[in-house]
């Protein structure tokens, strides 16, 4: 048997679901938590002590998932958790640390998926409550798994992700973070920084680049729609000329990351040399999914505001041209009314305001601040 930790998993959308199910399966004591606001989606799965789990699960293992704790009281829910992962978006992750932050121990790891950027965002609060220096504070690039809720107590996963990244803030911290999350999931591997984390692919290698090339039938003809089945070769040559850029700004900050046609096989175990290729091809997982305008939208915001916008900034500040990115956000606001820079992750909500060297990053994201 694994020495597997006790985990608390924040959010019960289809992220959470999924981790608090599959880990479950695994042999995890696992408590399952949700804000007050939210609480009757709590309901169905409390009156079914657990979560029905099926489709391509990491644990090899469907059928019913029974939950060691399930609730909307955070003390009960931090209580004894040794690893915690917070599952919302990124727009969500305020909310839950506020919540949450009074009740984290001496010890406790905190892994946020996906993070974009949520150690660096995130610090000053737990600093605030005092609780920064007693935990371990890290995030992962992407959710573990493309899953989608098909029922109130009932959760399908398409596909768990093969090539995961982790990094903690400093990242002199991070193999602690490791050791204890590899214990669950041995695909996960140790990002330089929590740059090179964030600048790995996943989201925002590809949903932009999908819309844009078909802007029309997605904000103008369609409700919903087999978002992945829609990406085309334009969209695929746009994530190529986007990713050498993101490629181009990490390798300048001192960070060695993939290219997304590189990084998507191997990870989902999808056949093909570019998206056109591998969402082609109607056996693929990714486009056996449905998705809906208004979640469209949410990830673009997500995408845009907590990665494109940063990025666009770090780019600035290292005198590279990134004209691809620059569009894609332009592009964007007109179609969709929303002012993403205005709404955007700054270099300052990153603690890096006034830094005028790259040296002074890198120092910043390995030792600290001092905090």
């Amino acid at each position: 048997m694994r020495d597997l930790p006790r985990v608390t998993v924040c959010g019960c959308g289809s992220a959470g679901m999924a981790i608090a199910a599959d880990l479950s399966m695994l042999g995890c004591k696992v408590t399952l938590y949700e804000l007050p606001d939210f609480e009757e989606n709590l309901d169905p799965i409390k009156e079914n002590r657990g979560i029905e789990l099926s489709g391509n699960t990491f644990s090899g293992k469907t059928g019913f998932a029974e939950l060691n704790r399930i609730t909307s009281n955070a003390q009960e829910a931090l209580e004894d958790a040794e690893l915690v992962m917070v599952t919302a978006p990124a727009f969500a992750h305020e909310t839950f640390f506020e919540v949450i932050s009074s009740y984290l121990a001496e010890g406790q790891t905190i892994l946020v998926n996906t993070g974009y950027w949520a150690s660096l965002r995130m610090k000053g609060l737990l600093k605030m409550k005092g609780t920064l220096d007693k935990v371990i504070l890290a995030e992962e690039h992407i959710m573990p798994y493309l899953s989608g809720k098909v029922g109130p107590a009932h959760v399908h996963i398409y596909n768990f992700k093969r090539d995961l990244k982790i990094s903690a803030w400093p990242s002199t911290k991070s193999e602690s973070a490791y050791e204890i999350v590899k214990k669950v999931y041995p695909q996960f591997s140790l990002s330089k920084n929590i740059i090179e984390n964030n600048f790995y692919p996943g989201n925002p290698s590809v949903h932009a680049q999908i819309v844009i090339p078909n802007a029309a039938f997605f904000f103008e003809r369609a409700r919903e729609f087999r978002f992945y089945g829609e990406a085309s070769l334009c969209a695929s040559k746009l994530t190529d000329a986007f990713d050498r850029e993101r490629i181009r700004v990490a390798a300048a900050l001192g960070c060695d990351v993939p290219h997304a046609f590189d990084w998507f096989p191997r990870t989902y175990d999808y056949k093909g040399h570019n998206f056109y290729e591998m969402f082609g091809n109607v056996t693929c997982e990714h486009t056996k999914r449905w998705g809906t305008d208004a979640a469209n939208k949410r990830v673009l915001r997500e995408d845009l505001c907590y990665f494109f916008v940063p990025m666009e900034q770090f780019a600035e500040f290292l005198g590279i041209d990134v004209p691809v990115t620059k569009a894609i956000i332009e592009m964007l606001q007109i179609f969709t009314d929303f002012d993403y820079r205005a709404n955007g992750v700054t270099m300052k909500d990153l603690g890096m305001d006034g830094f005028t060297t790259k040296a002074q990053i890198i120092d910043y994201v390995t030792y600290g601040d001092g905090s």
